[in-house]
């Protein structure tokens, strides 16, 4: 029997997820493609633990308030797992900055799921040393890493057993690695109805398989519930799927103390090259740190609006190349074609937001847009906004 713990970060503002198209996959209740592919979990008995920015959280309860009720509804199946508000980019966050997103991730999903896994995913992997601090102050109990995320040289040196990773000031977290080729076989399997998925789980040697996943993949193509649910009912019957928390109990966390020398003792740093490929937004980076180094005078609003301003996405979309991959259009075909995730226009999304914090959010300018307007994002973030007025 091979072991599996499936984790998934779900992020709605992910580049190549507009805003009219998430809006779109929450519409119609009991019959959304969100409910749909949550429900797929629920038909074929598949545990799965998720890791909703508190963001995406929000935009649920606010537009399709049945997925809240059908993840609370089967918690035999649904495992939540800590995170953020913002998916941000760690390394650029101020220590006030991290602790706001931090609690308010708590707070939103305290409100509509209650109790959670006190494990910590981190966006994009970059977590600070002193944010490991942080968040071992805050009582979270441990984090993960994806050493397939980081250079050839730094990936060798990260345990790939579960450890004790050190934080400043002597502060530890449990840290479990991600293995290094599931989301691959993963997306494979949704993109061209094969197998790749139980090839992978089925040859690995280790105990258990810790898999990390983004959520939102299946949305960016045709057909999201059913590819979704080709890969769950084709999943081998040998895979046994188990919560984070089912198998914390039997873990053994090695100590700093058993790690090689060469290991990496404290959480690595990650690159940013890749949000910063062209340098295309540097300005958008400085503008937004100004306005974060006067955080502790901003009003609530203002700090509802700067979270929306942070999401590492908006410079996803900006500097990355739009994903090019191979698909299928069904299970019968015989071959594969060319097909464009195209990115999103996030990043406009993201200066505006900037544009209107540095206007004033109280502004004559500002009211008149935002209550004028009838784009898709403004809606999308208005109703973010009231839904943090209201928590």
């Amino acid at each position: 029997m091979k072991k599996i713990v499936d984790v998934v970060n779900f992020n709605a503002d992910a580049s190549c997820l507009s805003s009219a198209k998430w809006l779109s996959c929450l519409a119609h209740g009991s019959k959304s493609t969100l409910y749909q592919w949550l429900n797929n979990y629920v038909l074929h008995h598949k545990k799965v633990s998720l890791g909703f920015t508190a963001a995406t959280i929000s935009d649920i309860a606010t537009f399709n308030k049945e997925c809240i009720d059908l993840i609370n509804t089967h918690r035999s199946i649904f495992e939540i797992i800590l995170r953020p508000y913002s998916h941000d980019m760690g390394l650029f966050r101020s220590k006030q900055g991290f602790e706001i997103n931090l609690a308010y991730g708590k707070r939103v999903i305290e409100k509509e799921f209650g109790p959670y896994i006190p494990y910590y995913l981190p966006p994009e992997f970059m977590l600070t040393n002193e944010q490991l601090y942080l968040l071992n102050e805050h009582k979270v109990e441990g984090t993960f890493i994806k050493p397939l995320r980081f250079t050839k040289e730094i990936k060798s040196r990260i345990p790939t057993e579960p450890y004790k990773v050190k934080g400043l000031y002597d502060s530890t977290l449990n840290c479990i690695s991600f293995d290094e080729f599931s989301y691959h076989a993963y997306l494979k399997t949704i993109q061209l109805y094969d197998s790749s998925w139980n090839d992978l789980i089925l040859n690995q040697q280790q105990d258990i398989l810790f898999s990390w996943r983004d959520g939102e993949s299946p949305f960016f193509l045709n057909d999201t519930v059913k590819r979704e649910a080709y890969w769950l009912q084709e999943e081998d019957k040998s895979i046994q799927r188990l919560f984070l928390q089912e198998v914390l109990p039997h873990i053994s966390f090695e100590s700093n103390e058993v790690l090689s020398e060469n290991h990496y003792h404290y959480y690595p740093v990650h690159s940013i090259t890749p949000w910063l490929r062209e340098m295309k937004m540097m300005g958008y980076i400085s503008r937004l740190q100004a306005l974060e180094s006067h955080i502790q005078n901003f009003t609530a609003t203002e700090t509802h609006w700067w979270l929306q301003a942070i999401n590492s996405d908006i410079l996803s979309a900006v500097e990355k190349s739009s994903p090019v991959i191979q698909i299928k259009d069904d299970i019968s075909q015989t071959t594969a074609h060319e097909y464009y995730i195209w990115r999103s226009e996030r990043g406009m999304e993201g200066e505006e937001i900037v544009s209107m914090l540095e206007f004033g959010i109280e502004s004559e300018r500002v009211h008149k847009y935002i209550h004028s307007t009838s784009s898709v994002h403004i809606k999308k973030l208005q109703s973010r906004i009231q839904y943090l007025n209201n928590l």
